[in-house]
Order: structure tokens, then sequence, then C-alpha cells
């Protein structure tokens, strides 16, 4: 990696208003933007397994518990979305 590539990474996590700052400090504050962007995934994935989990748990409490019966066809799915489509270039 080139020196104006490295600076261009560094430029694009550093905030506006530290660019009159050395260096050192564009640096830390790069990587605290990077942590931050770290943390704020970690959080999204997170949150989408706990769905997950959460949907899964109320599945298997209205299948099991309640004993309720569902019966997904896929393929209702895909002829609906086919009629719809035809029904938009019409």
């Amino acid at each position: 990696m080139g020196r104006t590539e490295g600076a261009n990474v560094l430029q694009l996590f550093t905030p506006k208003v530290a660019a009159h700052r050395s260096n050192p400090a564009k640096l830390v504050l790069a990587g605290f933007s990077l942590g931050a962007l770290a943390l704020a995934g970690t959080v999204a994935i997170s949150s989408f397994c706990l769905l997950l989990v959460a949907m899964s748990a109320i599945y298997f409490l209205a299948t099991q518990v309640l004993g309720l019966q569902l019966e997904i066809d896929p393929s209702s799915f895909v002829q609906r979305a086919q009629s719809y489509a035809q029904n938009f270039r019409n």
C-alpha cells in the first residue's frame, strides 16, 4: 500500500473538523471512527440474530405448544408475485 493510498484511507475515516491536527491525532480519530462503525455493525448483526431467535420461538410456541398447523406453499408466493409483475407491466 502506497503512501497516498494510506493517506486517502486515513482521510476517509477522519472527521473534517480534525483536518488541522497532527497525523497521530488523525490516526487515533480514524481508529475511533472505525471502532464505532464496527460496534454499530455488531449491534445490527446481533439484533438481527435475536430477531431470528424470537421468530423461531414464536413459531415453536404456535406450532408445538398451541397446536396450530401452518401450511406454507412457496409456489403460491411465486405465482402471486408473477401476477403482480404481469399487472404492473400492463
